[in-house]
């Protein structure tokens, strides 16, 4: 056996460096790996991607007001549609009190969800998500009235003016609140 003599590289060769063969005069690899499918354009995988969410979405949003039809309205607020596994409906309550509430009317809400047009479901699971119980507090709206201190002061302003400015000013202080 010489030193020098080409040898064929080993299965264990051949497995680590992908099947890819060498050519005895120098590093040129020929790919003998097949590909399974074709690249795909990513455009094209990103769009049925979105289509599927947008179908999820939809179908989510629909349970939800079958889901909202089929209880009572005081729970309305406490209450969210989270997922549909298989033929399992998630639902989301805020409190622990909420959940046992619906437990006992769980045949009745499937019942009316099938009647709704979702045959599929099998089974409803409710899980307690205190988050939903968070109060938010509403923003104030803006008032489109003058306090009565804001249009004393523009007033004030328009007596120093002369012209058309002056008179829109004052226009736009008689605009204040209370009267």
């Amino acid at each position: 056996m010489t030193t020098n003599a080409y040898r064929a590289p080993s299965a264990a060769f051949r497995v680590v460096y992908g099947e890819r063969l060498l050519h005895s005069l120098g590093w040129l690899f020929v790919d003998t790996l097949k590909m399974k499918s074709k690249p795909q354009d990513l455009a094209q995988l990103a769009g049925q991607r979105f289509a599927q969410l947008q179908q999820q979405t939809s179908k989510t949003s629909q349970l939800q007001q079958a889901v909202l039809n089929a209880t009572d309205p005081a729970i309305h607020s406490q209450i969210r549609v989270a997922n549909m596994r298989g033929g399992t409906l998630v639902i989301e309550i805020a409190s622990a009190t909420w959940a046992t509430r619906l437990q006992y009317q769980r045949l009745d809400i499937l019942s009316a969800l099938r009647r709704d047009g979702f045959p599929m479901l099998s089974s409803i699971e409710f899980k307690v998500n205190p988050k939903l119980a968070q109060f938010t507090p509403e923003k104030p709206k803006p008032s489109k009235q003058l306090s009565p201190k804001a249009s004393e002061h523009l007033n004030e302003l328009a007596e120093r003016l002369d012209g058309d400015l002056a008179a829109k000013i004052k226009k736009l202080a008689a605009h204040r609140g209370g009267q």
